[in-house]
Parts: C-alpha cells; sequence; structure tokens
C-alpha cells in the first residue's frame, strides 16, 4: 500500500504527489508488424519476439544502461518470474530464504537474457533517448514507466496507432510502482 511506505515507524513522513506504474512494455507496433511478430505476454513469447526482431537487423529492446533503468527491467523480470508474494518477500521483506533460491537464480539468468538484447551503446544513455529509439523505429520495444507516454505524446504520436503499451512481459495484473513524494523532516 502506498500509506505503508509513506510512514515510518508508523508515522506520516512523506506525502505521495503522483504514483506510476513501472512495468510497462512501449512498442513499435510498425515494426512489429513488419518483422510479423505481436506484442509478447510472457517472457517466453518475448525471446522468440526478441530473436525475431534481432534477425530482421531491429534493436529488439530500447534501453539506457543507467542503474536506475536497470533495476527497472530486474524488477519486471524478478516479477514474471515469481509470484507476487515471492516477490514481496525477496524485495520488501528482505527473506534471504527466497534471496538465495534456485527462483532468484532463474530471475538472473533471465535477466541477463533479457538484457542481451540491448544494444552495445546502451551505457550511459537516458531513458527518454531510449524512447526515442522506439518512437523512430531503431528499436521496437523498451521496459519503462508510464512517464514515457509523455515522450510519444510530444512526439504527437497517437497510443494504439502510432505506438502500443501493455503490461511488461509476465506480468499481466501485477504492478511495480513508485511514488514522487515530498518528505517531511519533524
Amino acid at each position: 500500500m502506498i500509506s505503508d511506505v509513506m510512514q515510518y515507524e508508523g508515522e506520516y513522513v512523506a506525502v505521495p504527489v503522483n504514483v506510476h506504474r513501472v512495468n510497462w512494455l512501449w512498442v513499435n507496433p510498425e515494426v512489429m508488424e513488419k518483422v510479423g511478430v505481436e506484442v509478447p505476454n510472457t517472457l517466453d513469447e518475448f525471446f522468440t519476439v526478441a530473436d525475431k526482431l534481432k534477425a530482421a537487423g531491429y534493436i529488439p529492446l530500447a534501453h539506457g544502461g543507467q542503474p536506475w533503468q536497470d533495476a527497472t527491467v530486474f524488477e519486471a523480470v524478478a516479477l514474471a518470474v515469481m509470484d507476487s508474494d515471492t516477490y514481496r518477500k525477496a524485495f520488501v521483506e528482505h527473506d534471504m530464504d527466497v534471496i538465495n533460491s534456485a527462483v532468484m537464480e532463474e530471475v538472473f539468468t533471465k535477466f541477463a537474457k533479457v538484457m542481451s538484447y540491448v544494444d552495445d551503446n546502451a551505457a550511459g544513455r537516458d531513458w527518454n533517448t531510449a524512447t526515442g529509439m522506439v518512437i523512430r523505429g531503431e528499436a521496437a520495444m523498451q521496459i519503462m514507466g508510464d512517464w514515457a507516454k509523455g515522450e510519444f505524446t510530444a512526439a504527437g504520436l497517437t497510443p494504439g496507432e502510432d505506438y502500443l503499451c501493455a503490461a511488461a512481459p509476465g506480468t499481466a495484473g501485477e504492478f511495480t510502482f513508485n511514488v514522487d513524494s515530498f518528505a517531511m523532516f519533524g
């Protein structure tokens, strides 16, 4: 709950300004149509689609190699591999049994495979530059929060026609979020 993360030791220490869903997949439908692939719903579908995109000469996954962007993709992959309770145990409760489990090994294996579809020039790239790659059709997809919509809107694109947005593969019905907030010190 958002109210829980706004508190410390039972006292409110922050005020939420807005809430963002982070686990989105932004897609260039023209690129997907040219290659004859559909928006992937699972990680396995993502790998199949990404292989076809790569073979056709497209960057399957636009990404900026900054730590917070790596974490965004990692969290989406973790949520796809784990159920929400296991995810919570690992990343909220820091349950060492889950952190040291075979399921966590699978998360890292699949994360490495997802990241293998990112181009070699991603290091240090800003998120909006990666979004621009999807907009221009250089890349087919990007895993990024809902703030990416602003880039598509600023480019004059129409949702559902010029770009698509779906839950990150394997995370339909699950939401990772971040909250922009003002902290208060007493």
